[in-house]
């Protein structure tokens, strides 16, 4: 009978330290190493630790370390908390949503959370249904709602190989014209809607907005050319959402007229937040307030006035009660008062 092994190690590898030492390592090494050295050569504590830019605390925390362990006591620690949250669900809690979900596969947590309290007076959070749900697909015992209808639950991510670009955080206007948030809402009224339109300037607060019977590229196109000559200054940058009225003939006519286009990340209504902030202002003073035919000729009339009555009249907290023209005046006075 032959027995045969495989060594986990050669002869030739007894000898390797395979430890791998991360650059934070290496770099906390070099520190204590060039601490040892200015220390022999009679530097004072205070003068090597301003040498190697590390606080006292900090660095005998290390040394101590490496004095106990060796290099392993200067590794990076799990970060994890030593007291983690532990589950608060009972057996029968989880029993019953294992029942509800498997009765109705495409029912998420919001549902079940409404059935347990409705129907078996049991008092849990829609988090912790969540969290059953979870843990329930994960251990394979319901299948995700994605695999029973057949939906993909996540789109591919857009490809910016035009005019648009990507939305950075650091984007922000200085200046009147510069990035003008465009966004556009849906306002009904019994059966009949109309689609709004509006764009803000975030330094001036001045607003330009217009209805239309519906939203695609060619009507944001449209509002596009009201933009340019409605506002009192030029459009230098534009950001929008990732709506589909913001593509083709919108992206094609600010590419035209050389006008930057960038669009905001997925679900981050809060980087247009002058513009979704100005759609709440207009529910609330226009339409709140609208009494004649709700078609788009009627409304426009109206919101002409509106318009005009929110610029010039209209006094703007932010800005320190003046309005959005009066301030845009005085910013160009300010301006010109520097140069």
């Amino acid at each position: 009978m032959q027995i045969k092994s495989l060594r986990i190690k050669s002869y030739r590898s007894w000898r390797i330290d395979e430890t791998i030492i991360s650059e934070s390592t290496k770099h906390k090494m070099n520190k204590i190493i060039l601490y040892e050295k200015l220390r022999a050569r009679g530097c004072s504590e205070l003068i090597a630790l301003e040498a190697i830019t590390t606080s006292r605390s900090t660095f005998f925390r290390w040394l101590k370390c490496y004095k106990q362990y060796g290099v392993k006591g200067l590794l990076e620690k799990s970060k994890k908390p030593c007291n983690v949250r532990q589950r608060i669900w009972s057996q029968s809690i989880y029993l019953k949503v294992l029942k509800l979900r498997n009765d109705n596969p495409c029912w998420g947590k919001s549902k079940i959370h409404t059935i347990l309290n409705r129907d078996f007076n049991v008092s849990v959070s829609m988090a912790t249904v969540g969290r059953i749900i979870s843990e329930l697909i994960a251990k394979n015992k319901v299948k995700s709602v994605a695999f029973v209808t057949g939906k993909k639950t996540s789109s591919k991510k857009r490809k910016f190989t035009s005019h648009a670009k990507r939305w950075k955080y650091e984007m922000k206007s200085k200046h009147p014209g510069e990035m003008i948030q465009v966004d556009h809402m849906t306002v009904y009224s019994n059966s009949a809607y109309v689609k709004h339109f509006k764009a803000v300037c975030p330094v001036t607060k001045v607003m330009v907005s217009n209805v239309y019977s519906n939203a695609n590229s060619s009507t944001a196109a449209r509002f596009l050319k009201k933009m340019i000559d409605d506002f009192p200054f030029e459009i230098t940058s534009i950001q929008v959402d990732g709506g589909s009225e913001f593509m083709k003939d919108f992206e094609q006519l600010c590419q035209e007229k050389n006008i930057p286009l960038f669009v905001l990340p997925p679900k981050s209504p809060k980087y247009n937040g002058n513009v979704e902030r100005c759609n709440g202002t207009t529910r609330d003073e226009f339409y709140s307030q609208y009494m004649d035919l709700f078609n788009v000729h009627s409304i426009r009339k109206q919101l002409e006035s509106f318009n005009k009555k929110y610029n010039t009249y209209r006094p703007h907290q932010s800005l320190g009660n003046l309005t959005p023209m009066e301030y845009f005046n005085k910013y160009y006075q300010e301006v010109r008062g520097v140069a």
